[in-house]
């Protein structure tokens, strides 16, 4: 029986090694097997179909990038680095053991930038001389017409720590009803429409009965809120949404843009299927 087991395992690895690997389509000549799709697929938890369209993308941006001659520098991706290890407050020691936590070589990882980077390059190139600032009447109509997307709570009651050390928060984090010496507790009622937009962001974002994260606010200077009561939602005056309004509707500009310029390099390619993934 075992033999029989043996030879049977003999005959369909070697079938099912091909069917893995197999070519499904080729996007002007360059090859996109099964394998990739069924990785995509589950990885990012989209339908194959998603998953082939996504593939035929990179295959066509790959194929610009060597056309046009974009690439990632050495010094570009240490740079990169650096600034995404500086964002995360890690030494450079400290960033690659995070990423070996993740599974990740810093080559690996490298990689991945030079992807990201020579992508960002492209879509530059594609986007340069088409995006058009939007003007303060589109804007005034977009506010108009999504009011709903931007209500604020009324005013908000917080209790605000304070302490030149970051250990003393985390541990009230940890035990609230901790009292300690060198943590200065205040409570405070804010206005949203005038308090700082990225410090109301965070407490906005918090659940109510909840702490905030802890943010430093300078040097040898440490803060977290916990977040008491929300009042009644308002709308947020047009001037204090205004400039996001503005962001986005630049980046539904540059999707849209995108969006045309891929189709239109889609439909041109020579796109052969050769087996259904």
């Amino acid at each position: 029986m075992i033999k029989y087991f043996f030879a049977f395992w003999l005959f369909v690895l070697p079938v099912l090694a091909k069917t893995v690997g197999a070519i499904a389509l080729t996007v002007n000549g360059n090859p996109i097997t099964t394998w990739e799709i069924e990785q995509l697929h589950q990885k990012a938890h989209i339908p194959k179909e998603d998953a082939v369209n996504a593939l035929i993308q990179e295959r066509i941006e790959e194929e610009e990038m060597q056309k046009q001659g974009i690439f990632a520098t050495p010094a570009e991706i240490e740079k990169r680095i650096t600034q995404i290890a500086a964002q995360n407050k890690l030494t450079p020691e400290q960033f690659e053991k995070a990423l070996q936590k993740e599974g990740k070589t810093l080559t690996s990882f490298k990689k991945e930038l030079a992807k990201q980077i020579k992508k960002e390059k492209l879509y530059q190139r594609i986007l340069a001389g088409k995006l058009k600032k939007p003007t303060e009447a589109q804007i005034r109509e977009y506010y108009e017409s999504h009011k709903k997307m931007f209500t604020i709570p009324g005013k908000v009651k917080i209790q605000e720590y304070l302490s030149n050390d970051p250990r003393a928060l985390q541990a009230i984090l940890m035990q609230p009803m901790l009292m300690l010496p060198n943590v200065k507790i205040t409570p405070r009622t804010l206005d949203p429409r005038k308090t700082n937009p990225q410090l109301m962001q965070l407490i906005l974002e918090t659940p109510t009965r909840k702490f905030t994260q802890i943010i430093k606010l300078g040097k040898d200077k440490y803060a977290m809120f916990f977040v008491q009561h929300k009042g009644k939602a308002v709308t947020a005056p047009f001037e204090q949404v205004k400039q996001n309004i503005m962001l986005r509707l630049m980046k539904e500009q540059e999707q849209a843009q995108l969006i045309a310029y891929f189709e239109k390099k889609k439909s041109e390619a020579d796109i052969k299927v050769i087996r259904k993934p």
